[in-house]
């Protein structure tokens, strides 16, 4: 999960949201090629002098591409296509993409203008930044010089690269469009701050080192100095780093702590799939590690170890692939919905108003985080069998039962077996990792984590 102020602003936002939806100069000029499943909304061919295409009217008005003298050498077809359906973007929010993307522009940059969601304008002017990548195996940028038109209902921005766009902002990147990977500590990582909102994107105005060690190092070495962080739903391995939370705290025990980034609305097992096939791919001899989770984080631990090599809907499937129970020492799990937090799904719930019928997928989260039986907590929890891996439980009390969150009988509904612990403070939910040194709870957990 995120900070509670931030979990109230994606609470406001879901809330408007469903009130008001209910090379060198580029190619020759050829007709481009069909694109079965998107729509053609606007193209035109453009020269050295430059030019632009625009659409004025229906659904997709105010689209607007301007490119300037000199950025082709020929003249070049442009099209821009709004595409009918991604695999990660709802439809309520239009995504578009802009041709060719292939083309070096010499240097130049273009001015795109993006029709936005109409749902994003029904409380005012609201902050928010075009996202673009150039197909969908590159990650997502996030184009600072975005201003919003909230009459028009559109933001303009300039770029030097053509391909995907889509009118977005943080908390919404976080929860759909942020990588799904492991990130490596040793290699400086892009950050963008939208909307108050530190977000993961290529090519960021602000380069961090997240985490410690290097992967090079982490797929060799064993569950002694290997530790992976999990975060929540909404989360950002971002959230992870201040002096006091768990990265900075734990480090000093550990040579390589990895943090895995996921698009956290997709859910849990989206989540620790992507992660079981990135681990299975990359270990060699020797390798293990541990994992602390948070929140959310702490399911997809779960999932992970006890799941993911037998769920056939893994992108990776194969018969016979092994758990990773025996190269996973311990694992961790800091205010862990067990059963459910019914006080984290509003803003999934309403944001799922949004969502077409062959869409819920996107939103799995607030299926996940159902406290109703049969949801995938309770699945969990009948499947599970005590393994070699020490499962130990952190929870928030703060004198109602719950860390503000997550019920203390949620967290300990996963029943423990010998050696295991569940461990009470006095805290709340997201304090339990952004105040872990000052609280104690780093100093507990790095014991658990060290313990033979």
């Amino acid at each position: 999960m995120h900070t509670r102020s931030s979990r109230r602003a994606l609470l406001i936002s879901a809330l408007t949201l469903a009130a008001s939806c209910g090379g060198g100069g580029g190619g020759g000029g050829g007709s481009p090629t069909p694109d079965p499943g998107n729509t053609v909304v606007a193209q035109a061919s453009i020269g050295p002098e430059g030019g632009t295409l625009s659409v004025s009217s229906g659904a997709n008005a105010g689209l607007f591409l301007s490119v300037p003298a000199g950025a082709v050498l020929v003249p070049t077809s442009f099209r821009v296509l709004a595409e009918e359906q991604n695999d990660e973007i709802p439809r309520a929010f239009p995504v578009y993409r802009f041709e060719p993307g292939a083309l070096d522009l010499n240097g130049k940059f273009v001015t795109v203008t993006v029709p936005a969601s109409a749902a994003f304008f029904a409380g005012g002017a609201p902050e928010l930044s075009i996202f673009s990548r150039d197909d969908a195996s590159s990650g997502w940028r996030a184009l600072t010089s975005t201003t919003v038109d909230p009459v028009a209902r559109v933001a303009t921005a300039t770029t030097n690269r053509l391909g995907e766009m889509v009118v977005w902002d943080g908390n919404l990147h976080r929860l759909f469009t942020q990588p799904n990977a492991l990130i490596d500590p040793a290699v400086e990582t892009g950050v963008e701050v939208v909307a108050g909102v530190e977000v993961l994107v290529e090519g960021g105005s602000m380069q961090r080192h997240i985490g410690k060690g290097s992967l090079a190092s982490f797929w060799s070495a064993p569950a002694s100095q290997n530790l992976v962080i999990l975060h929540g739903a909404l989360g950002s391995p971002l959230d992870f780093l201040g002096a006091d939370d768990l990265v900075q705290n734990l480090s000093p025990g550990f040579e390589n702590v990895v943090l895995f980034s996921c698009p956290s609305a997709r859910g849990v097992a989206h989540a620790a799939n992507a992660l079981y096939d990135q681990l299975l791919a990359g270990r060699q001899p020797g390798f293990g590690f541990s994992v602390v989770g948070h929140s959310l984080g702490g399911l997809v631990g779960r999932y992970l170890l006890e799941q993911s090599h037998v769920d056939p809907t893994r992108e990776g499937f194969r018969l016979g692939d092994p758990s990773l129970v025996p190269v996973v020492d311990k694992l961790v799990m800091v205010a862990p919905p067990n059963a459910g937090a019914a006080a984290a799904t509003a803003p999934f719930t309403l944001l799922q108003g949004l969502l077409q019928p062959d869409e819920s997928h996107l939103i799995q989260a607030s299926s996940d985080l159902s406290e109703a039986p049969g949801s995938l907590p309770f699945a969990l929890n009948a499947a599970y069998q005590d393994s070699a891996t020490r499962y130990h439980i952190v929870y928030g009390d703060i004198g109602d039962g719950s860390d503000g969150v997550v019920q203390v009988s949620s967290a300990l509904a996963l029943p423990l077996g010998l050696g295991e612990t569940a461990t009470p403070f006095v805290a709340l939910h997201d304090a339990l990792h952004r105040q872990a040194g000052s609280l104690g709870v780093a100093a507990w957990v790095g014991a658990l984590l060290q313990a033979q």
